[in-house]
């Protein structure tokens, strides 16, 4: 009986672990997404200006 409960134990704890790790990775990846729109976001604004000055020009 006690071995029984010493491999549910590591099983939850195996468990828990994965979702420490996927939570993890999950934030540093939601953190990359934001950097990169932000990014793309200052890209469009600027080819907008400098379509609009050569249009105008």
């Amino acid at each position: 009986m006690k071995r029984k409960a010493q491999g549910a134990i590591e099983y939850l704890f195996m468990i828990a672990a994965a979702l420490v790790i996927v939570l993890i990775v999950v934030r540093q990846l939601k953190g990359k997404g934001s950097s990169a729109e932000q990014t793309a976001s200052a890209a469009e604004s600027k080819i907008s200006q400098e379509l609009s000055s050569l249009l105008s020009g």
